[in-house]
């Protein structure tokens, strides 16, 4: 009876020490899964706000969302899935906490807006004249902004208010300043045998505003709180009225037959013809490899920017951003006289 008594209480034993390996394993393995989940989303976050350490690398593989035909003079309808153009290159300045602005506060162009910037101020549309006028992440449209814009296929006037549904997202809209030096452009580089596409030009303020949303909510579904998913979305897109496309002055352009914003757009005789005649229509590239800091947007070798030929020779000549040239102007320099 005490061999059998003796023979228990090992067995009892045994089942104990096998339960206690089984929990240390179990925690062990929680503890791995919960440091693994934790580097991949804080990998996933670096990779998508973290290009003001370094500039994109064909990061955009999926055609951009107003993606037309190889035809740039047709008006191409486009779909709401969020493009790469104009893509922030960090977080929200850390140093902003996001309040979001009430929509039912916003009025003119903003009316029925709901992901307005919370801290961007209203450019000085009148400082230095429309073709220098700057919008950014700091700087948004002004209540009363008006535009001037035509339809690139053939020049007429359209009213920008109007294309603010998803009806006309298909409508292919420039500012009429820019419209016959884009025009000449692209002839001029059509003659050159490198001929150019217009991929987006102008984006309405609705459609900033959906797209915008789009993101918030995609990312809300993967588990984030509307902060987190809002601040998220603006690595991706610039909030409502701070994008150039709201302006009609920022073009994207890639080589006749492609929609696809990669960098390696950089390697085409097309951009190489455009970094070297681009400033002779008036046009600069607006956010170059070496000026993320200052712009805050990632590389973007398609994304160019009407300034006005004199400027934009200038600002070549200096080898400056919008930014940088606008601050130089500040200091008293004087805008070159019109040629």
């Amino acid at each position: 009876m005490a061999t059998r008594r003796r023979k228990k209480r090992l067995s009892t034993k045994t089942k104990i020490a096998r339960a206690v390996c089984v929990l240390v394993v179990l925690l062990l393995a929680f503890s791995l899964c919960f440091t693994a989940v934790s580097l991949i989303r804080t990998l996933s976050e670096y990779m998508g706000g973290s290009s003001s350490s370094s500039p994109s690398s064909d990061l955009t593989s999926a055609p951009s969302s107003d993606a037309p035909s190889s035809d740039p003079s047709s008006d191409q309808p486009s779909s709401d899935a969020p493009s790469s153009s104009e893509e922030p290159s960090s977080d929200a300045p850390s140093s902003e906490v996001f309040v979001p602005v009430d929509p039912s506060k916003n009025t003119g162009i903003y009316e029925g807006v709901t992901w307005r910037s919370p801290y961007a101020v209203p450019a000085n549309v009148f400082k230095y004249g429309r073709d220098l006028m700057l919008v950014n992440r700091e700087y948004e449209l002004p209540l009363d902004f008006e535009w001037d814009l035509v339809r690139w296929s053939n020049g007429q006037d359209v009213d920008a208010m109007s294309l603010n549904s998803a009806e006309f997202d298909q409508v292919m809209a420039v500012d009429r300043a820019a419209y016959q030096p884009l025009k000449d452009m692209f002839a001029a580089a059509k003659a050159a045998g490198v001929p150019l596409q217009l991929v987006s030009p102008y984006r309405s303020i609705d459609k900033q505003d959906r797209l915008f949303d789009n993101l918030v909510v995609q990312y809300k579904n993967q588990g984030m709180s509307e902060t987190e998913a809002v601040a998220k979305a603006n690595t991706a897109r610039t909030f409502t009225g701070t994008s150039e496309h709201n302006i009609g002055y920022g073009f994207d352009i890639l080589e006749a037959g492609n929609w696809y914003l990669t960098e390696s757009f950089e390697k085409t005789k097309q951009f190489a013809w455009l970094q070297e005649h681009a400033a002779e229509y008036g046009f600069i590239l607006r956010y170059a490899k070496d000026k993320v800091e200052q712009t805050g947007i990632m590389y973007e070798p398609w994304h160019y920017r009407y300034v006005g030929v004199a400027a934009a020779k200038e600002i070549t000549g200096l080898g400056m951003c919008l930014e940088e040239y606008i601050e130089y102007l500040d200091n008293d320099r004087k805008i070159p006289a019109a040629e």
